[in-house]
Formats: structure tokens, sequence, C-alpha cells
């Protein structure tokens, strides 16, 4: 059956090259290029190559302007679990999903930074491995229907807030009438350059900025009815996180979301975290 050794691939397979930047490295720079090259994670390593830490986008976004000399170990993170190459897709995904984390870097000898494997990744090997059993699956399968929304009058810090406390990259915007509008990320906040975000006003005289003024409006979606393998190249090819799902083309009202998770657990077989 097609797909049936895919938890067994091993990750050398699906990791790719990471950027890597030394502990001194301006984290100016390092938001610049969180902004230019669209990264969503990036290693820190010193010249001996041993890992040292993981800066993600949430790290770039609460350096505040104020700390024009911090540098990328002030805002690194400590690395939760690290990846052999000999580790198989199947063992990958379990640690991701056992840490909430989209990305597990991969290390050899003396913690040396080898790769780096992403949710995105295991959906690329269900494309080459297992394309019709990805069309054979409708979006309705494994989407997700209880969607946390926001608005294009919602506070950007308000926005923020939520990105912290409930751990998400990014939020589908809806209208009064509960139409998809667009979708606001974290990269939509850094390409806009916000800093000090937590310390926006919401009702000051001055409020802070809004949802409209930094959302994407022209946002791609999926019906119930799409097969999970045109989603999946919209993961692979376009570099979505998360896709909204609506009831139809005229109406367009949110019912759903399908990110990279799912689809990803869909292809190595539905394995649970430890």
């Amino acid at each position: 059956m097609p797909g049936t050794r895919i938890p067994l691939v091993p990750v050398s397979r699906v990791m790719r090259k990471p950027v890597i930047v030394e502990p001194e490295t301006p984290a100016t720079r390092v938001r610049r290029l969180f902004r230019d090259l669209r990264l969503r994670i990036v290693a820190v390593a010193g010249p001996d190559g041993k890992l040292q830490g993981v800066i993600k986008r949430t790290g770039v976004l609460r350096f505040t302007s104020t700390k024009s000399e911090a540098q990328a170990r002030d805002i690194m993170e400590d690395v939760p679990f690290t990846l052999s190459e000999a580790n198989t897709v199947k063992d990958a995904f379990r640690l991701m999903t056992k840490y909430d984390e989209w990305y597990g870097i991969v290390v050899g000898a003396s913690w040396r930074v080898h790769g780096v494997v992403g949710m995105e990744d295991f959906v690329r090997l269900g494309l080459e491995e297992a394309p019709e059993m990805l069309k054979s699956r409708r979006v309705s399968e494994i989407m997700s229907g209880d969607v946390v929304y926001v608005r294009p009058e919602d506070s950007i810090s308000r926005i923020w807030r939520m990105m912290e406390s409930l751990g998400y990259a990014g939020f589908p915007v809806v209208n009064e009438k509960g139409r998809l509008v667009g979708i606001i990320t974290q990269y939509d906040l850094i390409r806009k350059g916000y800093t000090r975000i937590e310390l926006e006003s919401e009702s000051g005289p001055k409020p802070g900025p809004r949802v409209s003024e930094a959302m994407t409006y022209s946002v791609e979606y999926a019906y119930p009815w799409t097969s999970v393998e045109e989603v999946a190249r919209m993961i692979v090819e376009r570099g979505y996180g998360r896709i909204p799902v609506v009831d139809g083309p005229r109406t367009r009202v949110l019912v759903g979301v399908v990110d990279r998770e799912d689809v990803a657990r869909l292809v190595v077989g539905g394995v649970k975290a430890a």
C-alpha cells in the first residue's frame, strides 16, 4: 500500500540545510534574516558548529528596538530535543508533537548542526511517496473546526498576547458576518517592523496599530471537500503554515482551519505524542 514505509524513512532524507548564526550576531541582523528570507527558525552555533540554541519568530518579536546592542544569544531559546540522521520520520514527528514544536534540529557528533526538519518536510514526503492517498482524502477529515479567529479592528497588541498565550503563529481574520477577509501571522508582524508590541495601548489617546494595518488580504483558502493533496501542495509550494477552510465560494464563511501538523499526521500515519 502506498505510503506504508513513510514512518520508517530516515530523517537524513527529509532534512534541509538550516540557516545558522553565531551567538554574537546582532539581533537586528537576525530580524532582517527572518524578514527577508521568511524564516521560521534559525540555529545558533559557535565557530565549531556546536548547537547552542535556536531563534524562532516569537523570539524576534520579543526583541525590542531599545535593545540595539542585543545579540543572537540574548533572544535564542534552549533546544528541548535534538534529532540524529538515523532517527525515523516517525521518531521525529513524535518528538515534535510531544514538545509542541514545528521544527527539530538534526545534530551529529559533539552536537554539530547537520540540518533541520519541519512539519512541511513530512508533508513534502507525503506528496512524493503517497500522492494518491492524499488525493483520496478530504480536508473535512483532518481540519480543526474549533477555530480561533480575529477581527480587522482588533489591536495588534491583543493579537500578540493571543499568539503568546495560545502558541499560535497566526489567525484567520473575519468580518462581522463570519466571512473570511484575510489572515494575520507572525511574519506579518515582522514584515511591518512592529516592536514593543506588549506595550502598545489598546484604548489610550493614541491607540496602537490594528489588524487591518498588517493583515494579508489576499488569503488563499480551502473548502471542506478540497483534497488533502491540494492543501499539501499549498503548504509545500507556497510556504503556508495554515489554511483557512470556508463553507463555499460565494459566502466564504469560516468553518475550520487545516495546518501543517494536520497533514503531517496523516502522512506519518496518525502518530501521537508519547
